[in-house]
């Protein structure tokens, strides 16, 4: 009569078996394996201690959990992927409605076409002693500077139009351009948030997204706040 194991002999002849069975390794335990590992652990377990494959079966019920919970977060990052895509077209198929319109995004991105006053503005979440808006180059170059004071320190938002010209009164040249507003509350930074308004004038579909024509320079659509009537 062959001599029954323990279970760490079990396991250890088991894992040398299904070693010597594949042809190559697998990266997780499929559902065949683990019907096969655990059918193996009952025949082999010594009916005198029942207990001693209790762990065992308890550890390859672990397996079959994890890899359930596994497919189960793949199917939900599938979803949200295919929904991801369905949002997408459906927001392109609406977005040759926004042609024509007067729109404001939350950007610090100002396309000046070098001639057309630019709308734009900043909000303050909490009022500031002092602050200084600054236009600048893509090279970060400062090109004008607008103190900000009074009213225009108050918390809120506060509109400006940009006329285009430099500190010295000279017009710049069509190019893109960046919005800074520094504003403080005693020694406190404020942190305020740009805004640029202009109108649709046509569309372009990137790889990184829709893209909006605002002032002749492009906008991305996920950047629209509001659609001004």
């Amino acid at each position: 009569m062959a001599s029954i194991t323990g279970s760490s002999d079990i396991t250890n002849k088991l894992f040398e078996d299904l070693n010597k069975a594949a042809p190559s390794p697998k990266k997780e335990l499929g559902k065949d394996e683990f019907l096969k590992l655990l059918t193996y652990q009952m025949k082999s377990q010594n009916p005198l201690k029942p207990q001693e494959g209790q762990e065992f079966a308890s550890q390859l019920a672990q397996f079959s959990s994890l890899e359930q919970l596994t497919n189960i977060s793949k199917l939900l990052e599938n979803q949200l992927e295919g929904n991801a895509v369905l949002a997408a077209s459906v927001t392109n198929a609406n977005a040759p409605a926004l042609i024509g319109k007067n729109v404001e995004a939350q950007t610090d991105y100002l396309a000046f076409d070098g001639t057309n006053p630019v709308s734009m503005g900043y909000e303050l979440p909490r009022a500031a002693n002092e602050g200084v808006l600054k236009i600048k180059t893509q090279a970060g170059a400062v090109v004008r500077t607008i103190p900000l004071s009074g009213a225009g320190l108050k918390d809120g938002k506060h509109n400006l139009t940009f006329d285009g010209k430099n500190d010295r009164g000279q017009f710049l040249a069509k190019d893109n351009y960046r919005i800074e507003v520094s504003a403080t509350a005693g020694s406190s930074p404020v942190e305020a948030k740009t805004y640029v308004k202009g109108i649709v004038t046509g569309l372009r579909f990137k790889q990184e997204g829709t893209m909006l024509v605002v002032n002749g320079g492009e906008m991305p659509l996920a950047d629209i706040v509001e659609i001004i009537p």
